[in-house]
């Protein structure tokens, strides 16, 4: 292998620890730590200590900061009404988190789709094995990312009646820039929630991305977490198969990646790759 091709070992160590780190147990045992309510005086320090670090606009939160009992509890804290209003333009596709666009583009014919300039992974490996993706050739997708900073609910995009949902165990490698471009098939590997959402006569394929430290993956309409034993692939059971635009879908602990996957000629898209989106903004119409 040339030197211009061989990875630097400072990247490379990087790499190999966060590999480590990516076994499920680990970020079980870190969800575990950052849920502790006891002692009061250490959770509410670990929570104000994490703000001032990823300067999180508290204004936006619902509840008072000392009502949260652990940084967990703060991790999925909700916003009051009024911040994240939601586009009610029943031609636009709202945002369903807080996050960048990591990539936004076309699916290839051969179903493929890009998780980072120089990376790209396939559909077939990331949804289950019957699913039937012919109508998502030559479609398109946008990559979601969400950082710890973050507001961690996720939210309907469109009115939809959820037709399926799914779960495949995996790895839980991070997902933010280093490690999508110094890993293959990261997507497919992590453990993850596929929704299979309709609205009128559209469909969309929506995926939940698990990452390291994502203790859990929660979804609103259901009792089902992942991260939890045993942990085996199957169908999630639904205790409701519908919301509307802006609703709550679920949610995140700690950062991770939602991606939408739209068929050919269905979704004109409002947003570029690099950019910043919030719940409730449009990033595109249907067509």
């Amino acid at each position: 292998m040339s030197d211009e091709k061989r990875m630097p070992v400072g990247n490379a160590m990087k790499a190999f620890f966060m590999l480590f780190l990516s076994a499920p147990v680990i970020s079980r045992f870190f969800g575990r730590v950052v849920a502790l309510k006891h002692p009061r005086w250490l959770a509410a320090f670990v929570i104000r200590r994490f703000i001032r670090m990823y300067d999180i606009d508290t204004s936006e939160v619902k509840k008072a900061i000392t009502d949260y009992p652990s940084l967990s509890a703060f991790f999925i804290r909700k916003l009051k009404p009024e911040a994240r209003p939601v586009d009610k333009n029943p031609d636009v596709i709202a945002s369903p988190v807080d996050g960048l666009v990591m990539t936004s583009g076309k699916i290839t014919d051969s179903l493929e789709a890009l998780q980072i300039k120089g990376r790209d992974y396939s559909l077939e490996k990331l949804v289950p094995e019957d699913m039937d993706l012919s109508a998502y050739r030559n479609g398109r997708y946008v990559q979601l990312y969400l950082s710890p900073r973050d507001y961690h609910r996720i939210h309907f995009a469109f009115d939809s009646r959820v037709s399926r949902a799914t779960y495949r165990k995996g790895r839980l490698l991070p997902v933010n820039p280093f490690s999508l471009s110094h890993f293959k098939n990261v997507f497919p590997e992590n453990e993850r929630i596929i929704l299979e959402l309709e609205h009128e006569s559209h469909s969309v394929l929506m995926v939940l991305v698990g990452a390291l430290n994502v203790g859990r993956i929660g979804l609103s309409f259901s009792d089902f977490e992942t991260n939890r034993r045993p942990r085996k692939d199957c169908d999630i059971p639904l205790n409701r198969d519908h919301g509307e635009k802006g609703d709550e879908l679920g949610w995140f602990m700690m950062g991770s990646t939602v991606v939408l996957f739209f068929p050919e000629n269905m979704f004109d898209p409002a947003i570029e790759s690099g950019a910043t989106v919030r719940v409730g903004q449009a990033i595109g119409k249907w067509m």
